[in-house]
């Protein structure tokens, strides 16, 4: 028997979630390492305006893979608040 064709809309979506995957591997060894010592310093040192909107994408990731909702109210929350610091502080600087 032959094996049935996918169709253009399978395909599709395939591609698409490796697009909405791809940006999110960079995080996947600080996501597996972050309770080692040696790792504490990474969200420090990772500026917050590049943090926060990082993490909102994150939520958004996790929304269309499906996750449980309080995954993508958790990670929208943490990227929010980053987001919003990283304003708070570049507006305080453009002030001083």
């Amino acid at each position: 028997m032959l094996a049935a064709r996918p169709s253009e809309t399978e395909l599709s979506m395939k591609t698409a979630n490796v697009l909405v995957f791809i940006p999110l591997i960079p995080a996947m060894p600080v996501l597996a390492t972050w309770w080692l010592p040696w790792e504490r310093w990474l969200p420090s040192k990772v500026p917050k305006r590049i943090l926060g909107p990082y993490i909102l994408y994150a939520a958004f990731a996790a929304w269309h893979f499906a996750m449980s909702w309080w995954v993508v109210l958790i990670a929208a929350f943490w990227g929010a608040t980053f987001s919003v610091m990283a304003i708070v502080e570049t507006m305080d600087k453009g002030k001083k």
